[in-house]
């Protein structure tokens, strides 16, 4: 029965096209119906063959190409205008770098093929867990010597702006049912206001202050934010190490990497922002041995991260590596700060 009414439908739809274009060509209803209905019988193995292209093509060789962890230390510290801030001008070239320049991943939804990405996604998050803190913390610093009661500073509004969520694409974190701005447009108009402020210190209409005790506080904060990396690097290696086989260990390793990678980048740039108080201080050898140690955590890239037990001979714990220079920098950090709190000679 069917076969019939394709046969005659295909007859009247092709009537008038045989009688104009091949009027001495037979045409073969019968075949093409034939042709059509193995087609129709053969549709799942199309879908087959589809979905495994899908799996096995578009996900992994997209995920791939997407991928891209950049652990990239050669960048060097432009020369700014006297008045601006290089730590400042760092926190905008990373939100530059990491959303428009490369394709921010933590938020992006299943059609894209890099939704199935997990190490790509923790770095960028912990880069921006650290960012985040980092610049609440300097706007703090920097905003209580302004008198800002009628709206919040450049670098208040932008430290807000970076506490948003970076997974979210279009819909609330809260409620998945109401829409939201994306972590993109969100971190983009934290660049804004942190470019803004730059421009408003060249221009003369704020100031940017720096004491001894500013850096101190900064890198209390900081310590205070890789003392939790460290704890949890600790907890998961105490709870994990012995499983057979333990699949959050990359998790865990590239979102604490992306904050030490974060932080090696904006002290960097505190440190030109603040090298004459470091010199002062007899800390600039600690200084760069504290780059050096954020330089080696973030420079840790294993092909496969695991998470074996500590006196292993056979399995590395990378996990382990990474607390370590983390540790390091920690250590190296108090050691600046007492000596900052401590009485500055004065220098004619």
């Amino acid at each position: 029965m069917l076969k019939t009414k394709l046969k005659d439908w295909l007859l009247k739809i092709t009537a008038p096209f045989r009688r104009i274009t091949m009027p001495k060509i037979a045409f073969s209803a019968d075949s093409a119906i034939d042709k059509l209905m193995a087609f129709l019988n053969s549709w799942w193995h199309t879908l087959i063959i589809a979905l495994a292209a899908i799996v096995f093509l578009y996900y992994p060789l997209g995920g791939l190409l997407v991928s891209n962890i950049d652990r990239n230390i050669g960048y060097e510290i432009n020369e700014t205008h006297p008045e601006q801030s290089a730590t400042v001008e760092m926190m905008a070239f990373i939100v530059n770098r990491e959303v428009n320049e490369k394709i921010w991943t933590p938020n992006l939804p299943f059609f894209y093929p890099s939704y199935f990405l997990d190490n790509m996604p923790n770095f960028q998050l912990g880069m921006f867990d650290a960012l985040s803190k980092f610049a609440s913390s300097f706007a703090k610093r920097a905003d209580k010597k302004i008198n800002s009661a009628d709206k919040p500073s450049h670098l208040t509004a932008a430290a807000e702006l970076l506490r948003y969520p970076g997974t979210v694409w279009m819909f609330s974190a809260e409620n998945k049912l109401l829409l939201a701005p994306s972590a993109n447009i969100q971190y983009r108009k934290a660049r804004r206001q942190l470019t803004d402020y730059n421009a408003q210190l060249s221009a003369g209409r704020e100031t940017f202050y720096r004491s001894p005790d500013d850096l101190a506080y900064l890198l209390n904060k900081t310590r205070i934010n890789l003392r939790k990396s460290s704890t949890l690097l600790e907890d998961h290696i105490r709870e994990e190490s012995s499983s057979w086989w333990d699949n959050k260990a990359d998790d865990v390793f590239y979102y604490q990497q992306g904050k030490a990678y974060a932080y090696y980048l904006l002290f960097k740039a505190l440190g030109y922002d603040y090298k004459e108080i470091i010199v002062r201080a007899d800390q600039y050898r600690n200084w760069t041995s504290l780059l050096k140690a954020l330089e080696d955590a973030s420079s840790l890239q294993p092909a496969i991260v695991r998470n074996g037990e500590l006196n292993s001979l056979t399995a590395p714990n990378h996990l382990g590596y990474l607390n370590m220079y983390i540790n390091k920098a920690r250590s190296l950090m108090a050691q600046i700060i007492k000596s900052l709190q401590q009485p500055q000679p004065h220098r004619n």
